[in-house]
């Protein structure tokens, strides 16, 4: 089979889906907006650099042609693309068939809800797309208020590879209390709350140490926030990783913190039960399919600086009784619908059925 995604070809998605779908033996490229090449996987960059995940992005749409153009010489068996906004537009208006796309999150969780003509070209989108995958039970709603069928909407969680993410190279420190987050510098993010209850804690839990990993448009505010709060000795940015070695970063961590508000399947929050961290997140209904409050993880409402502050603490006091509870609870919960290759055979399975349709 030979497949094209038109996605972000820097995007760790992108390559997953790739790496995944070469390693069955299918014809897989990727067409996408920059120019950022990949291990092993043809690109065909456009030249379109700087897609802002707050939006923004009209001058994809001006795209088409070049797509359209390179779809005639691909000829894939599957256009797929990853990103329901940017990709999912622009690909919808090369009317190449079979067309699937994939939301993400924000994509239809937010965008939608900030601008009119968002939704109008959404709706064309899925009108014109074969299938649609959302990588949550949550989203299917919100891509059928976009005019999706309900029988063309599919909910299919990506999740994790637990050859990667594990815990059996769990090391914590003796000597600090070791937080992490793994979500990139963007607003959605929230990552300045983090930063702000860490100083309020910081009396109570003086070895408390934040790793921040990822990039992102706010990274010069947050290193600026860090210095203007005095954290510089408790924050380290750690940049943009590769997956193996998230998971060891994991593994050395006691509490994972998550803070987004809007989110479709949090796979980081996937990562860090798999890792056996102590799983503190925002209380969105992302995060609710994943944990019970108390249970196998603390959820606090968006915003509250005062509420994180005291989940740190507890989290702190907790800690061996607490992830002992959640560790069995994550597993299954894992098991059940989180693990990448049993939810990527879903996926392969779409695909031929399109092929025979």
């Amino acid at each position: 089979m030979k497949i094209c995604f038109f996605a972000d070809s820097g995007s760790i998605h992108t390559i997953r889906w790739c790496n995944y779908f070469k390693s069955l033996g299918h014809d897989v490229c990727v067409i996408s907006l920059n120019s950022t090449l990949m291990e092993e996987t043809k690109v065909y960059p456009l030249g379109l650099e700087g897609i802002k995940p707050s939006g923004g992005n009209w001058k994809t749409l001006f795209k088409y042609r070049q797509v359209k153009k390179l779809l005639k010489e691909i000829k894939p068996d599957i256009f797929h693309s990853l990103y329901a906004t940017s990709y999912g537009i622009t690909g919808a208006l090369s009317s190449y068939h079979p067309y699937v796309i994939t939301a993400l999150g924000s994509d239809i969780l937010v965008s939608p809800k900030e601008s009119v003509i968002y939704r109008i070209l959404l709706k064309y989108a899925f009108k014109r797309a074969d299938k649609i995958t959302v990588v949550a039970e949550h989203m299917r709603p919100a891509a059928i208020e976009l005019g999706a069928k309900p029988e063309n909407v599919l909910a299919i969680p990506m999740g994790i590879d637990r050859a990667v993410f594990n815990s059996k190279n769990r090391v914590l420190s003796e000597d600090k209390f070791e937080v992490v987050s793994t979500r990139n510098f963007e607003p959605l993010y929230n990552i300045p709350d983090l930063l702000n209850a860490v100083k309020q804690v910081l009396p109570q839990i003086p070895n408390i140490h934040v790793s921040l990993l990822g990039s992102g448009s706010m990274k010069e505010e947050l290193i600026q926030m860090i210095s203007d709060l005095g954290l510089d000795n408790q924050v380290t940015f750690v940049g943009k990783k590769p997956q193996p070695e998230m998971a060891q970063i994991l593994n050395r961590s006691h509490v994972f913190v998550t803070l987004s508000s809007s989110d479709g399947n949090n796979i980081s929050l996937n990562e860090g039960m798999a890792c056996g961290t102590l799983n503190i997140a925002s209380d969105i209904v992302a995060n609710r399919q994943w944990i019970e409050d108390n249970r196998n993880g603390f959820l606090v409402p968006l915003n509250d600086v005062d509420f994180l502050a005291k989940k740190l603490v507890e989290a702190r006091d907790r800690f061996d009784e607490f992830t002992k509870q959640a560790a069995p609870i994550n597993e299954r919960l894992l098991e059940e619908n989180g693990i990448w290759q049993n939810n990527m055979k879903r996926v392969e399975e779409m695909y031929h059925q399109l092929l025979k349709s």
